[in-house]
């Protein structure tokens, strides 16, 4: 398809279309029973405060990038789409850890280790909220200093409720939530009290990935003069882009992207006087033809071989170091996988990165048991721009095509079995469960860990119109002159085709905001 026809095409289609990704994760952990009124140890026992901390391999040790945000993929390594925030599980451990003693606060701490999340602002783009709602027949079993602290260090809400229904927090949830997340309890009559964490963001990238009629200055076609190269990237129509055959199974919906840097230099490896000796001679053989002789009678400059060659030489000069990208984006391919990243906008100073991993040679499943936080930092950090060209081979056109899935799915985590298998037992076990800092006296509860998330990765929020086109070609007119040169090309596929996983990052600290698989990109799917 030439650039007129895509031109043509696209101003045809008005419907105006975004990219938008929404990631919603909402955390409850719910301490349940009723009043249990009975000694944290026998008469006399003392209790431990000062326990020492008990490393694990999952240990935090910063905010980047660790085993622990991929603990929860690996343990739950299974063949479906998931998505889940460590960002979000982090918080809800540390009020956990704020309301411990003993044994049950040392089995937190040796995960959390020596973290400390990073603050973050709320906006119209991203929602960090904490509560903790509190039964009215139970205000006085709960530590007063314990809710101060919640307000102070987690800009905690302390709601209290009489808990005949759970519409007063699923309202604050969904109000927390972008309106994403509703009717998320169904009964809270036998809770005493209720910490909840809400994490959601809903964003847009800096640019996106694949051009619209609305964005048609966007549109991505790639020629270079006297040379066998074109690249082009079709307008985005949710109707027809759906050409990505993945896992070998069916076509998906998908969104394009390109890039490519001309490091060739033609005229240098060729030589200018052996182009100027060859092109004068086809352009002699040319000026005998009827083409010519019908263009040289309308403009006779066209005549002038010396001054025609030096322009053509002048045009094959100007290729070099030509540069173009149809988005933003970076990445890394080796025989071993396939890596794409691309930055969401930045708000209130937090840029988001979607960093994409998908393995060529082993399955996603084998892919992820064997991997570890070092692994992917090594690769994040062999991400290249696609608009730096010094980062592309000297001497080669590199052309960089890749295709998206769009995908759209739920996931619920069973949070409690993975804390478990970490070490984390004793909240569970209501003889063993030391939350004196939360609870007056010697009150006692085992709680119950909620974690559910959705994701929709999406390159715009409207269905554009179905393509049409109607019409023939023109007669055809005359030839002008022209000699295409071959060059030398590296071809670098971006297509991610096969089941991945997926890490959305804070760009500066590293923290791991949300993780997941994509194994099956059926929009609406729903993945339990």
């Amino acid at each position: 398809m030439d650039n007129k026809k895509r031109k043509e095409e696209g101003k045809a289609n008005n419907s105006g279309v975004f990219l938008l990704i929404f990631l919603v994760l909402l955390l409850v952990v719910s301490l349940f029973g009723a009043y249990y009124y009975f000694n944290l140890r026998e008469e006399g026992e003392s209790v431990n405060t000062n326990i020492p901390l008990k490393e694990s391999s999952y240990t935090i040790k910063n905010n980047d990038v660790s085993d622990f945000d991929l603990y929860f993929m690996k343990l739950n390594n299974s063949e479906a789409n998931k998505v889940y925030s460590p960002l979000s599980i982090k918080y809800a451990l540390e009020m956990l850890s704020e309301g411990a003693k003993g044994d049950t606060k040392a089995q937190i701490d040796s995960i959390l280790g020596k973290y400390s999340n990073k603050k973050y602002i709320n906006s119209d783009n991203m929602s960090f909220a904490n509560a903790m709602f509190i039964k009215n027949t139970f205000k006085d079993s709960v530590n007063s200093k314990y809710t101060d602290n919640l307000k102070s260090k987690y800009n905690a809400d302390v709601i209290y409720d009489d808990f005949t229904s759970p519409n007063n927090i699923n309202k604050w949830v969904s109000n927390k939530t972008f309106n994403l997340i509703n009717n998320l309890l169904n009964d809270v009559s036998n809770n005493d009290f209720i910490l909840v964490n809400a994490l959601a963001i809903n964003m847009e990238w800096n640019k996106k990935i694949q051009a619209t009629s609305e964005t048609y200055k966007d549109l991505y076609n790639v020629n270079y003069k006297h040379e066998k190269f074109n690249d082009y990237v079709e307008l985005y129509d949710s109707e027809y882009n759906k050409d990505l055959k993945f896992n070998n199974n069916s076509n998906v919906q998908n969104v394009e992207l390109a890039s490519n840097a001309n490091r060739y230099d033609i005229v240098k490896s060729l030589g200018e006087d052996t182009i100027r000796s060859f092109i004068t001679e086809e352009y002699n053989k040319w000026l005998t033809t009827d083409d010519a002789k019908y263009i040289v009678a309308e403009d006779p400059s066209v005549s002038d071989v010396s001054t025609n060659v030096e322009k053509y030489i002048k045009e094959l000069k100007e290729n070099y170091g030509k540069h173009s990208t149809s988005t933003d984006f970076s990445f890394y391919t080796d025989d071993e996988v396939k890596v794409f990243a691309k930055d969401l906008k930045t708000y209130n100073g937090t840029t988001l990165q979607y960093v994409g991993i998908m393995p060529n040679e082993l399955s996603l499943k084998d892919y992820i048991s064997k991997l570890d936080s070092k692994k992917v930092s090594n690769l994040i950090k062999k991400l290249k721009d696609s608009s730096e060209i010094d980062s592309y081979e000297d001497g080669k056109v590199t052309k960089v095509h890749g295709n998206l899935p769009l995908f759209n799915y739920e996931y619920t985590l069973n949070l409690d079995d993975s804390l478990k298998k970490l070490g984390i037992t004793d909240i569970y076990d209501i003889n063993k469960s030391n939350l004196s800092n939360m609870l007056n006296g010697d009150k006692k509860d085992a709680i119950e860990t909620i974690h559910k998330a959705n994701i929709d990765f999406s390159n715009d929020g409207i269905k554009a119109a179905a393509k049409a086109a109607v019409g023939g070609l023109g007669s055809a007119g005359p030839n002008y002159f022209e000699y295409l040169y071959d060059v030398p090309t590296v071809e670098i596929n971006l297509d991610f085709d096969k089941p991945y996983l997926y890490l959305i990052r804070d760009k500066e600290s590293g923290e791991v905001w949300f993780a997941g698989t994509v194994y099956e990109p059926t929009l609406n799917q729903t993945q339990n």
